[in-house]
Order: C-alpha cells, then structure tokens, then sequence
C-alpha cells in the first residue's frame, strides 16, 4: 500500500513543483512573489508540522489515518486550484494549501516506516517507495507537457488529476499499519525544539542542512525562470521545460534511488551525505553555467542524482542519531527547520535577480553547498566521541 501511495505522490511533487511555477510564469505572468510561493508552499507545511503535530497526537489517531485525511483534503484543495483558470490567487492560495498538507506527511511516515521496518532495512525499503514515486513522474510529466504546449489554459485537467491522485493516496495509506503518535508531555506545541540544542550532534547537524538547504533553495526555484527568460539565451518551450525539470530528473532518480539507498544502509552516514552534496553542487554549476538546452539536460541529469541521495537522506537521518521511539520527534524538529529555510529561501533567490544574474547567484548558491560539505568533518568527529 505504501508503494501506491509512493506512486500517486510523484505525480503530486512533480505536478506542483514544476506545472505549478510554469502556469504562474507562463499563464499568469505571475510577480516575483507569487512564482516564490510555489517552491514555499512544500515548506509552509513543514513550518507547521510541530505545532499540528502536538494537537493531533492528542487526537490518538493512528498514524496511518491521520495522512488518508490530509491527502484527502489536499485532494480537495487541488480541484478547488483546478477552478482558478481566471484567478491567480484562487489558484495559488488553493494549491498552496493543497501543498502544504502533503508536505505534513514526512514525520507521520518516519513513524510508520521505524514501526514496520527495521533499523537495517530501512532505507532500502524506504528506498523503494521512493523509486516507485519517481517512476511516475515521467510520464505524468511528458502527458503534462504536451498538454501544456498544446493549449496552456488546459491546465485545470492536471489539477484535477493530482486531486484523484492525492484521494487515492489516501485511500492506499490508510491500509498501513500504524500506531498512534507518541504524545508530548508538556504543553508547548513546540517543546520538541528543545532537542536542537539538548543534543548537540542533532543540533549541529541541523546547522549543517541548513546551511545546505539555503544554497541550494535559493536556486532550485529559479530554474524555470532560467529557462523561460528573454534575458538568456536558453528561451525553452513547455514541452522542454518539462524535460528538463521532470522527465529527466525523475528517470535519473528511478534507477540512482535505490542505490542511495543501499550506500544509505551499508556505509558511514557522513561520507554518503558530503558525496551527495558534491554531486548537488556540481548539478548547479553545470544547470546555470549552461547556454543550451544540451547543457540544461546534462545539468538535469546530474540534479536527478543529487536529489535521489537527497531525498533518502532527509527522509532517514534522523533514524541513524534519535533514540528509539523518539524518531517522529526528532522528525518533526527536522521538518520544522527545513520549512524555515524552504519558506524564506525561494523569496531571497527571486529578490537577488535584482542584484545578480542567475548564474552568478547560482554561484553564491553552490559556496554554501561547499561550506555544509566542510561541516560534516567536524560534526563526524564529534558523534564518534
């Protein structure tokens, strides 16, 4: 069941990350502010994971039934995006929502995933999950993107296509085995905060992904502006944008997925997260340095095998320094900093094109990629103590 819900949310990611900013570019001639919103949207939910979190572990809901609901309502709010043809911000202000309950989900599946498998299995498990969320983004994009050249205010039937997608997700996740979140004894939503400077491994890991997370936020969203814009020489069509910013990444990310997550389970977790982020910081280099849509594909390719590490490494890390039993909360504080970052980032690399050109941003971008790298030598010598 976890696997069709892994499927159903890649056409969810994909489909708001990349059709959501190209619509608001493209259709709506959307301001800065407004194309900021779509890559922070993931990220507002991630904000306020501690403080939904708290409340609904008093619910003594299970796991499992708490997401069926949020992708339900996220399904909802995705047909209600779909309606907003002639209104930017009904569109925006829906999907946004829509976005942010999705992005909710992480720390109630780290807890499913540490109840049914074990500590050596899982990121291989997770792994897979992973692999089938990717595989069906290609072709949800290709569909997309010959859509989107044909008639672009066609765009309403993806929308309406994710809101199945997420339904059924939360039909598939309900099935899960689960138990109900571990309630927090004190009365401070965000009293698991506390961790971040209690243990301080974690906490300095968290310095480090934000670190991380900041140079390669402030660029990722700026991709499509890259591509789109008069002021480069790339100027892509819909169908090109799509491959480079779905189809591409997500078939590299299909084959690279499990092999992170094997390097994930068998080796030390600092040596896989700095070779991920060296493959990241390339990936932008290449990205924004190129003047082709040859290069944008090479730098696709290679941000495809960045984001397969990254992608089990977020979801896992906290499963290698958390106590047991206490991997949700850990999760949770995880999610809460990523949301910080992810929700300011996107507006600062929209507001530097003011001051810099997007490859000498994306140079900026990748001098923090290289600093987080530095970092975990330090942090690794630390946790070995």
């Amino acid at each position: 069941m976890d696997l069709l819900r892994s499927s159903m949310s890649g056409m969810l990611d994909a489909g708001w990350r990349t059709f959501a900013l190209l619509i608001v570019t493209r259709y709506f001639d959307g301001p800065s502010f407004a194309k900021a919103t779509v890559p922070a949207a993931f990220m507002i939910g991630l904000l306020s994971t501690p403080v939904v979190l708290f409340y609904i572990a008093r619910l003594e809901i299970k796991s499992a039934k708490l997401c069926s609901f949020n992708y339900g309502l996220a399904g909802i709010l995705f047909l209600i995006a779909s309606l907003g043809s002639d209104n930017l911000w009904l569109f925006l202000g829906a999907g946004t929502i829509a976005a942010a309950l999705i992005a909710q989900q992480m720390p109630l599946l780290v807890h499913m995933y540490t109840t049914n498998y074990s500590a050596g299995m899982r990121g291989k498990r997770v792994s897979y999950a992973i692999t089938l969320s990717v595989a069906i983004s290609p072709l949800f994009g290709w569909i997309g993107g010959l859509i989107l050249e044909n008639d672009l205010s066609d765009f309403p039937i993806l929308f309406q296509w994710m809101a199945a997608a997420s339904i059924l997700a939360g039909l598939a996740v309900r099935a899960i085995p689960s138990e109900t979140l571990p309630r927090s004894r004190g009365g401070n939503p965000l009293t698991h905060l506390s961790l971040a400077w209690k243990d301080k491994i974690f906490g300095c890991m968290l310095g480090m992904w934000m670190i991380l997370g900041f140079g390669n936020l402030t660029t990722m969203p700026l991709q499509i502006e890259y591509m789109t814009s008069g002021d480069y020489s790339i100027q892509a069509t819909n169908t090109q944008i799509v491959i480079a910013a779905i189809i591409i990444p997500s078939v590299t990310r299909l084959f690279a997925t499990t092999i992170w997550g094997h390097l994930f389970d068998a080796f030390d977790f600092f040596f896989v997260r700095g070779f991920a982020s060296a493959i990241q910081l390339a990936a932008m280099l290449i990205f924004f340095e190129a003047d082709t849509i040859t290069g944008i594909y090479l730098g696709s390719f290679t941000y495809g095998v960045a984001l397969a590490g990254a992608n089990v490494n977020w979801s896992l890390w906290v499963t290698k320094f958390a106590p047991e039993g206490q991997e949700s909360n850990y999760m949770t504080v995880h999610s809460f900093t990523t949301g910080i970052r992810g929700v300011i980032a996107p507006f600062i690399g929209f507001y530097m094109l003011s001051f810099f050109s997007i490859q000498n941003w994306a140079i900026v971008g990748s001098l923090f990629v290289a600093l987080s790298i530095v970092l975990l030598a330090p942090i690794r010598r630390m946790a070995r103590r």
